[in-house]
């Protein structure tokens, strides 16, 4: 039988008898395969919740403002985050236009208002979404949010694109770079095990 201070390790499915505590700024450390299980940090909650509201302001202001805008040729043309979508779709790339929403916009969004969510659990016992099922959707929606791969490709592109039109970046561009590195950083933060000791406290 497993007990609760046993985590398996999401590379080699060793399982690791976890400490009760995990100094701030050291790390959990599969001693098989050398993969992080666990991040120590003081005040995680709160910390956590400031990062994912944060994020959240970015994405909103990402979706709001002008992302790149496009000058060749005596014409202009300024493109939103969400255009990247509705552009597919229009050209008849339906498919790939649900993707680009789902995985880019979409699953980072519920990712966060999950996580901040089960903090809130946490410390205030809300009980308006079930939390382990919340807790199993995180785990399954996490490897398909994209946000950083977004932004490589987008500046990859523009690398191609920028010798043949004047190129501004407008406000939505600087905030989806603030995002995507900021969401990273918490999915790091977030850990596995980190994460079901919340949903624990907040059963």
């Amino acid at each position: 039988m497993i007990d609760e201070h046993q985590h398996a390790c999401l590379e080699c499915d060793l399982l690791i008898t976890m400490p009760e505590q995990i100094s701030h700024r050291s790390n959990v450390v599969c001693p098989r395969c050398h993969h992080v299980i666990a991040v120590g940090h003081n005040n995680a909650r709160h910390y956590v919740l400031a990062l994912c509201i944060t994020a959240l302001i970015l994405m909103l202001i990402a979706c709001s403002f002008a992302f790149i805008s496009f000058a060749t040729s005596g014409q202009q043309r300024t493109i939103g985050l969400l255009q990247t979508s509705t552009e597919l779709y229009s050209q008849g790339y339906w498919l790939i236009s649900v993707l680009v929403f789902v995985f880019i916009l979409l699953l980072p969004i519920l990712y966060l208002l999950s996580v901040s969510y089960i903090i809130l659990s946490s410390r205030f016992a809300l009980r308006l979404v079930p939390i382990v099922w919340l807790g199993k959707v995180i785990a399954y929606i996490l490897p398909w949010s994209m946000a950083e791969v977004f932004l490589i490709g987008v500046l990859v592109a523009l690398i191609k694109v920028i010798s043949m039109a004047d190129i501004t970046l407008e406000a939505a561009f600087w905030a989806y770079v603030l995002f995507a590195p900021l969401f990273t950083h918490i999915v790091f933060i977030v850990d596995n095990h980190r994460l079901w000791r919340w949903i624990e406290d907040a059963k």
